[in-house]
């Protein structure tokens, strides 16, 4: 029966029903929402309210019906994975960024309206997302299913407090989400909690001393080397001993791969993402070169990877490295490279994804697994390494960051591991006269007391006395004895 009234809506029951529902024209638009009340009192409160909240919705520049959050990230995703289609953002937003949106966001708020969430809402969200794995609902996955270039693969679920530099990656795929559902009209803009802590944590990645890099590779050489004896001899613990034969040749090219793929990254600053996406085709220089005298030979590599790419100046010895790989290929495959075989691939020519173990088992056969702090150590050290050491050199942090494509700020604040002592020659620029001239007269100083020293020795040798009385630090320095 339909009921007429003042209000800018219709309330009604539809046939077979006794459920009251409402009729209303908003925005150009005729809408039907049902009331879910037989009670006429109670459905003209709801259908007031409905009005009110929609015509305010209105007023405000919003869409007129809520969306429900995991709607709206569905949307968004579908939206990024266009763009990245476009090349209008970066190829790895669309691998990375759904299974973090459908994990983490969309299992807190759910068909939660996007237009009700607040700051304060947030705050919660990331206090529930820190003990993900520890506490809530990660603890009852064992497994998580990845994609990787097409491959699908799982791997353990990890058992730790959320890092602050993964909020703060995540924080950014939310605030895209919430400032794209604002254009979109489905809610206000809405200010984003800071990610920050109150104590500030030493957050640099784990690199090496120059002593340090230098034993990595002694290491590796040794592994090498033992490689190719006949049989090596083991002892244990209790006394037993037994020998082993030699590690099949496929082991042995493996050694040598990762030996240049040290030298090469510790020579050039490349993320390993950087490295494993290179071909012969991006080693500029080095074909038309590599027959020269070594002094002559050269490189440069064209990079890609993280959404970055440039042109990187390697040192003297990636080039050697480079050699290395070169040589090892044509062995294995009885051909040169082309342009479109990978730097770093395996003894059938594919590309190698990652060193990550071989060089975890280099880090422990050198005993250098962990840094001082007891951070453990990853390829990605070896970027840390070239960065610290160039800074030690001396070379312009300008010139660092344009060759390992960062910001300054970054290498100030997470790459810069140069002791005081290390760079004491910088912080005292324009005093070398003054510390030259301290040694002379020291040395100086020295010498008298030498001279004197030895003159009283003489003195007392004329005499005849005892020299057996003479002072044991003028016998160190006379060299009397």
């Amino acid at each position: 029966m339909l009921q007429r009234t003042k209000q800018p809506f219709v309330l009604f029951q539809r046939p077979g029903t006794k459920n009251w529902s409402m009729r209303y024209s908003m925005d150009g638009k005729q809408i039907k929402k049902s009331l879910q009340t037989p009670d006429e009192a109670e459905a003209l409160r709801l259908a007031n309210q409905i009005w009110h909240e929609q015509t305010y919705r209105l007023k405000q520049g919003l869409t007129i019906d809520e969306q429900p959050f995991s709607k709206v990230a569905e949307e968004f995703i579908k939206k990024v994975e266009f763009e990245a289609s476009a090349d209008e953002r970066s190829k790895y937003h669309p691998i990375y960024w759904p299974p973090i949106i459908r994990r983490f966001p969309m299992a807190y708020f759910g068909d939660k309206p996007i237009d009700t969430i607040t700051s304060a809402d947030l705050e919660r969200y990331l206090q529930w997302r820190k003990t993900y794995w520890t506490s809530g609902p990660g603890t009852k996955i064992e497994k998580i299913r990845c994609e990787r270039n097409g491959r699908i693969y799982s791997r353990a679920a990890p058992r730790k407090v959320a890092a602050l530099s993964t909020l703060n990656g995540e924080m950014v795929i939310i605030r895209g989400i919430f400032e794209q559902a604002a254009r979109w009209g489905y809610c206000q803009p809405l200010v984003m909690p800071s990610t920050k802590t109150r104590k500030r944590v030493d957050n640099r990645r784990p690199s090496f001393t120059g002593a340090e890099y230098n034993t990595l590779l002694r290491v590796c050489e040794k592994r090498i080397y033992e490689s190719f004896t006949s049989e090596r001899q083991v002892q244990a613990k209790d006394g037993r001993t037994w020998k082993l034969p030699p590690p099949s040749k496929h082991i042995r090219a493996d050694r040598i791969r990762l030996y240049a793929y040290i030298l090469l990254m510790g020579n050039t600053g490349l993320r390993p993402t950087e490295a494993k996406n290179l071909t012969w085709g991006n080693i500029l220089l080095f074909r038309e070169t590599r027959n020269k005298p070594d002094h002559q030979q050269d490189a440069r590599l064209q990079v890609r990877g993280k959404g970055k790419h440039g042109i990187s100046v390697p040192l003297p010895s990636a080039i050697y490295a480079l050699g290395m790989l070169w040589d090892l290929f044509e062995q294995e495959l009885k051909r040169e490279p082309n342009d479109d075989d990978p730097l770093f691939a395996n003894h059938e020519g594919k590309r190698i994804s990652s060193f990550k173990r071989g060089f975890a088992e280099a880090l422990k056969a050198a005993n250098l697994e962990r840094d001082h702090r007891g951070v453990r150590r990853t390829p990605y050290s070896l970027r840390h390494y070239y960065i610290s050491s160039r800074i030690e050199e001396g070379v312009p942090v300008h010139d660092i960051a344009r060759n390992t494509r960062t910001s300054i700020a970054m290498i100030d604040k997470h790459y810069a591991q140069v002791s005081t002592e290390q760079i004491k020659d910088s912080l005292r620029r324009g005093y070398e006269d003054w510390y030259s001239e301290a040694e002379f007269d020291a040395a100086d100083r020295a010498t008298d007391y030498k001279v004197s020293a030895l003159e009283r020795h003489s003195r007392k040798l004329r005499k005849g006395e005892d020299t057996g009385n003479l002072h044991s630090s003028e016998k160190r320095k006379t060299g009397s004895e």
